[in-house]
């Protein structure tokens, strides 16, 4: 089959398209021929890096997927040959850049009908994120207020909506024109331009001093740093990033508030309930065919142009998902 291959850690400029042997499916798994595939922050980060999950180049990157079965592992008993779905593959092994990929029939769902190859491939790994961080980390109860930074980026996008959904308010944070656009149609209550204001000052006036009761971390360093003083008491962060800081126990401390990490990898990578992402997709997926969920594609590559994508990823200058035509 055809893949773009990370060839060394590095630069996009290490990702080469190749011919490699097709995956071979275990017995939990769907051979998936690859309609479309999406680009993360996740992606670009393991290309330089590796990221810790202990690969070796080469390496195929692409932890998003939507396509066609083409063969099932003798313990699949939920999808068929020909079926439509859509999944976000293992970070531990190789993923959708490529015409063929294999997943864990578990953690896969059907496409949703209402969305093609390319809108459903935008939604697997971001929209996990989300939920697992508002509803499995934050145990996120309805009414509360949350505040959601990066709300026009990949997880802060989904994250509105499924705020919105469950009867919260919902404060976010968005630097640029589209963004604070897309935030707004989303249903963004509060959305505060970073670049021109302070999200900690403006969270103090929108709460009357009494913070957000979650705040979904999505950025890392000074963010995560000032966060710390938009929690309200017995409130909850999650950070997405692995954000720390000096002052963590003085913040936190004294307003019973706790911090909570969220790696949307983790069931897949270390085998730990993989069929609960499954379970999330297929609830998403009820969402979207009900016209309740929406996902975001502001551009679309074709395979071969994947370094383009990385460099655009890696920009920060992304609305929403950046969409991979593979077929």
């Amino acid at each position: 089959m055809r893949a773009m291959v990370v060839t060394a850690f590095g630069p996009a400029d290490h990702l080469k398209m190749m011919d490699v042997p097709d995956p071979t499916p275990g017995e939990h798994d769907l051979l998936v021929e690859v309609h479309a595939a999406a680009v993360n922050p996740v992606d670009y980060k393991v290309r330089q890096t590796g990221l810790r999950l202990r690969q070796k180049c080469p390496i195929i990157l692409g932890y998003d997927a939507s396509g066609v079965v083409r063969a099932v592992g003798s313990k699949v008993q939920t999808f068929n040959v020909g079926d439509e779905v859509y999944a976000s593959p293992s970070l531990g092994r190789d993923g959708a850049n490529a015409q063929l990929v294999c997943v864990d029939a578990r953690t896969a769902a059907l496409k949703p009908r209402s969305l093609d190859h390319a809108h459903a491939a935008a939604l697997p790994l971001v929209t996990l994120t989300a939920w697992e961080s508002l509803h499995d980390r934050a145990r996120l109860h309805t009414g509360e207020t949350v505040l959601i930074h990066a709300g026009g980026g990949g997880v802060g996008h989904v994250a509105i909506q499924l705020a919105k959904l469950h009867g919260n308010r919902v404060i976010t944070t968005a630097g640029r024109d589209e963004s604070i656009d897309l935030c707004t149609k989303l249903g963004a209550d509060v959305v505060i331009n970073y670049r021109t204001e302070s999200f900690v000052q403006r969270v103090e006036q929108e709460t009357n001093g009494t913070g957000c009761d979650v705040v979904l971390e999505t950025v890392g360093g000074d963010v995560f740093e000032q966060s710390l003083d938009c929690v309200a008491v017995n409130g909850r962060i999650v950070s997405i990033v692995g954000g720390n800081s000096p002052r963590l126990t003085e913040a936190l401390f004294f307003k019973n508030a706790s911090l909570h990490y969220e790696f949307m990898g983790t069931p897949t990578v270390h085998g730990i309930r993989p069929q609960s992402q499954g379970e999330i997709l297929r609830t998403v997926c009820e969402l979207v065919d009900a016209g309740k969920l929406k996902p975001h594609v502001s551009r679309t590559f074709t395979l071969e142009q994947l370094p383009e994508a990385h460099r655009l990823q890696e920009s920060g200058h992304t609305v929403g998902k950046i969409a991979v035509q593979v077929r």
